[in-house]
């Protein structure tokens, strides 16, 4: 096949690298070792970071070279994980309670900052029920998502007993 240039090219020559997209600069022994740090425990992102490769691309070659670790974690092994059955969570149960049955009314202002509230399609509020003590379930300030968690950064509510 002839070029516009002039040249000629077997369109048969061609040959595609082992490797594609921005991978081409690993070699298949820098591939091989990546395999084998991935087999010793380490993650995808570090992995890529020291090949110089997005994670994604790593993800990528490793996953059809490698039987991928599981993602689901529990318990200690979960980075969300706060200890054991949350003590908050019947609290949290009785304000949502108390406002579907009207025995508590939700405010549409942030009290921190006076900021409006919005609805989410969801039915979830942008104005969050605050409990400064656990022990007083009912007794909550209605703060925005941003004012809730730059309070939860400075201090810590009164755990319940």
């Amino acid at each position: 096949m002839v070029t516009r240039h002039g040249t000629v090219h077997d369109m048969y020559s061609y040959r595609r690298p082992s490797v594609a997209g921005k991978l081409k600069k690993l070699t298949q022994g820098n591939v091989d070792d990546a395999v084998a740090m991935y087999r010793r425990g380490v993650s995808c992102g570090p992995i890529a970071e020291y090949f110089g490769v997005s994670r994604n691309s790593m993800h990528g070659v490793l996953k059809r070279r490698v039987v991928m670790r599981p993602q689901k974690r529990y318990g200690k092994d979960n980075h969300f994980y706060r200890g054991g059955p949350r003590a908050d969570d019947p609290v949290h149960n009785l304000v949502e309670k108390a406002v579907a049955s009207g025995a508590l009314v939700r405010s549409v202002l942030c009290e921190e900052c006076c900021g409006v509230g919005i609805q989410y399609r969801d039915g979830r509020a942008s104005i969050q029920a605050h409990h400064d003590d656990y022990n007083k379930p009912l007794d909550v300030r209605w703060l925005c998502k941003m004012c809730h968690h730059k309070w939860h950064e400075h201090n810590t509510a009164v755990a319940r007993v």
